[in-house]
């Protein structure tokens, strides 16, 4: 199968680097956190965890199975991803031809855990968000509660790992409010009291969104993050304007019916979660340690998103991807073979572009990184659009695409570095992917779409495979000098690879320690 080949071409271009960088306060804090776990402590009780402990939780049975090690994490992470990326297979064959979705799982492997083999919260997080997009589309394909059941389950997992899993819950609950709208009646009359039922959670929602706008980035935050989050609120009250027919208390009671059932999957392994916390009196604690204590940190923590000129260097190569799907300026008269000639050239510009600019320098080589870095909110405008253009399944699917692809690329606040991209590259990957192929119905077009969309796929996967090795130090994607020269450590608990210097640090303070 197209997709098993898919998987052994990620996993052969993953392994080489599995065990290679690190951060090591990152490496250490999640690694401590395990093993105080298995020596019976309780997480946000007995020591404070960066994260709702979930993670520490599978690590700490990852120790007991593989040992403790640091490399034990990374080979959980790397078999977590193996059903993130069958999820993504799933979710584009709704679109996309086996060969042409398995190439979509290449691209999202060759940008996801390669680029960033630490085991870190976000990872698991990202893998769920597709888990309950494909879980969404489902729903809304067969019409089965136990799919929107599904949804929200991951939804509540996704926030064990860590508090900004919430996200998932306002996209899960703003894509049932879309979805219940469109199964509107239109000889029905509209229902001014459900509008202002729509208004007020938009009103909630969007009081809420406003808290991700950033004063020390105030405009590359705004369009990254919060104007993205108010055009879903906007898109949601837009189509209840238009489309919401049908009688109030119908209406409220189909409402409730749909997120009742969404919430109560988010609900049952948060209250396991308390109930574990409140039967060990610890209520308080886990309070300080989601709420209190991660406030304070925002107070003196915090990254920017690149400027404005790699804004518009993105905005400009999405525009020209547009335009070469849109046949650009040409007759009717225009042949086939003249589309087939022009895409050919197109291909030649778009990969030897990519591989050329990232040959000659690191300058070169993070302006392309850059050029894909800050695609996300020009493709979430094409799906919202997508989306308001009409009342079938696929402006469903555009919608439901666009409000996780917004929520997801929340996880990039506050901390807009480029190592947090890559927990956000597949969702852009799948919704541009969507918007590509979904955006015209002339048989010609989709043609001519498709082939762009193989030509992308290739140019970013080769991209990826033979330019960017990682965003950790070691990597490449990183203002890091170029000399930097990696030092296998050999500590009972870790034996990466990892920058010379920095190991060189290590082993002396390593033997300190062992000394005293």
């Amino acid at each position: 199968m197209a997709v098993v080949a898919a998987l052994l071409i990620v996993l052969t271009a993953t392994l080489p680097g599995l065990m290679t960088g690190w951060f090591p306060q990152d490496e250490g804090q999640i690694g401590q956190a395990a093993e105080r776990f298995l020596q019976g402590e309780l997480p946000h009780r007995d020591f404070d965890d960066m994260y709702t402990g979930l993670l520490t939780v599978l690590h700490a049975l990852t120790f007991k199975v593989l040992g403790v090690r640091t490399e034990s994490t990374r080979w959980m992470l790397l078999a977590a991803s193996l059903p993130f990326l069958v999820s993504v297979y799933r979710v584009s064959r709704r679109w996309l031809e086996p060969l042409d979705a398995s190439g979509l799982v290449v691209l999202c492997g060759l940008w996801s855990i390669r680029l960033n083999p630490e085991s870190m919260p976000s990872w698991y997080i990202l893998f769920l968000t597709v888990g309950m997009l494909d879980a969404l589309l489902t729903f809304q394909e067969r019409r089965n509660l136990i799919w929107l059941f599904v949804a929200g389950l991951l939804a509540g997992i996704a926030i064990l790992f860590k508090i900004t899993g919430i996200y998932l819950i306002a996209a899960g609950v703003l894509i049932l409010m879309d979805y219940q709208q469109r199964q509107c009646s239109a000889t029905s009359r509209w229902s001014p009291g459900f509008f202002l039922w729509t208004l007020f959670c938009i009103l909630v929602y969007s009081l809420a969104a406003s808290r991700l706008w950033s004063a020390s980035d105030p405009l590359m935050s705004a369009l990254h993050l919060t104007l993205p989050a108010f055009g879903l609120g906007i898109s949601v009250l837009a189509g209840e304007w238009q489309r919401g027919r049908g009688a109030f208390w119908e209406r409220v009671r189909t409402w409730l019916r749909l997120q009742l059932v969404f919430a109560v999957g988010g609900f049952l392994p948060l209250l396991a979660w308390l109930l574990w916390y409140w039967q060990a009196g610890a209520l308080a604690e886990l309070y300080e340690g989601l709420i209190v204590l991660p406030q304070r940190r925002l107070e003196h923590a915090g990254a920017s998103f690149p400027g404005p000129a790699a804004f518009l260097l993105s905005g400009a190569v999405f525009s020209a991807v547009c335009f070469a799907g849109s046949g650009g300026v040409r007759s009717a008269s225009t042949s086939a073979v003249h589309d087939r000639r022009s895409l050919r050239w197109l291909a030649i510009a778009i990969i030897g572009l990519l591989l050329v600019c990232g040959h000659l320098s690191a300058q070169g080589r993070l302006v392309c990184f850059q050029a894909v870095r800050n695609l996300a909110p020009f493709v979430s405008a094409i799906l919202l659009l997508r989306a308001a253009r009409g009342d079938g399944a696929c402006s469903a699917q555009a919608f439901a695409i666009a409000a996780t692809l917004i929520m997801g690329a929340q996880v990039q606040f506050p901390f807009a570095m480029d190592l947090y991209f890559p927990y956000v590259a597949p969702l852009i990957f799948i919704g541009g992917s969507f918007g590509l192929q979904r955006a015209v119905t002339a048989q010609r077009q989709v043609e001519r779409r498709l082939q762009l969309w193989r030509v992308v796929v290739a140019g970013l996967s080769l991209f990826a495979l033979l330019q960017l090795k990682s965003v950790v130090p070691l990597g490449n994607v990183s203002d890091a000098p170029a000399h930097l020269t990696g030092k296998p450590l050999n500590f009972t608990r870790c034996g990466l690879t990892v920058e010379s210097s920095l190991g060189e640090v290590y082993e002396r303070l390593v033997d300190e320690i062992q000394a005293r």
